[in-house]
């Protein structure tokens, strides 16, 4: 399995399949933005819209972060944002599908077909670029706080979060299981930085025992 991952990974990275996904992510983030989100920014003021439109806006960012992995330019904090957000509102779009579907028996729509499929696809995305993060806890700590403050954004005072039939889809459920993704990329960001730094500091140790049985 852990092959067939870099395998997978490798041919990504292939420029013509790249630049295929790139353009795949943004025209499904412009249609996202226009259908989905279209008629709710007007009810936002503006300091709020980098709130509303979850789904489309990383979107748009996995194919800026692909397009940097391409150029090799990448921003390993920037990266991880995006990563999460994939992650996060992938899992967020299907559990709101599975929902719909359980409390609707079996009502099965293609626009809901194609958008639990296609945030399938995000929640690869994020995995995807997750094998490129070396995860500090600055990277961390910034990550959980702006994903924090998205989820009190979308169901605290302001009421950001998208679109739902709240006759058939608890708000409440949406709510507790985002906060819950939200803690649980967190602590997995955490325990990334944490490795890393005990990983430093095991070669920083290595090198100085190197270089003191040098100087014997």
């Amino acid at each position: 399995m852990i092959g067939l991952y870099w395998r997978l990974r490798k041919w990504v990275l292939l420029p013509p399949v790249s630049l295929i996904i790139i353009a795949i992510g943004l025209g499904a983030g412009v249609a996202g933005f226009i259908y989905w989100y279209g008629p709710t920014f007007a009810r936002y003021p503006v300091w709020q819209w980098v709130f509303v439109p979850d789904c489309p806006l990383f979107a748009v960012l996995f194919a800026v972060s692909l397009g940097l992995i391409l150029l090799k330019r990448r921003l390993p904090p920037f990266d991880a944002l995006v990563a999460f957000g994939l992650i996060k509102y992938g899992v967020w779009t299907v559990v709101h599908w599975i929902v719909y579907w359980i409390n609707t028996r079996g009502r099965f729509t293609p626009e809901g077909i194609l958008m639990a499929v296609s945030h399938l696809g995000m929640i690869l995305e994020g995995v995807f670029l997750l094998s490129f993060l070396k995860m500090d806890w600055p990277t961390a700590a910034l990550c959980a706080l702006w994903f924090g403050l998205s989820d009190w954004m979308d169901y605290g005072p302001f009421l950001t979060y998208p679109r739902i039939d709240t006759r058939i889809i608890p708000l409440s459920l949406m709510q507790w299981h985002t906060i819950a993704v939200t803690a649980i990329i967190g602590v997995a960001y955490a325990y990334r930085a944490w490795q890393r730094q005990r990983g430093s500091r095991s070669h920083t140790a290595w090198r100085q025992r190197k270089v003191s049985a040098g100087g014997e």
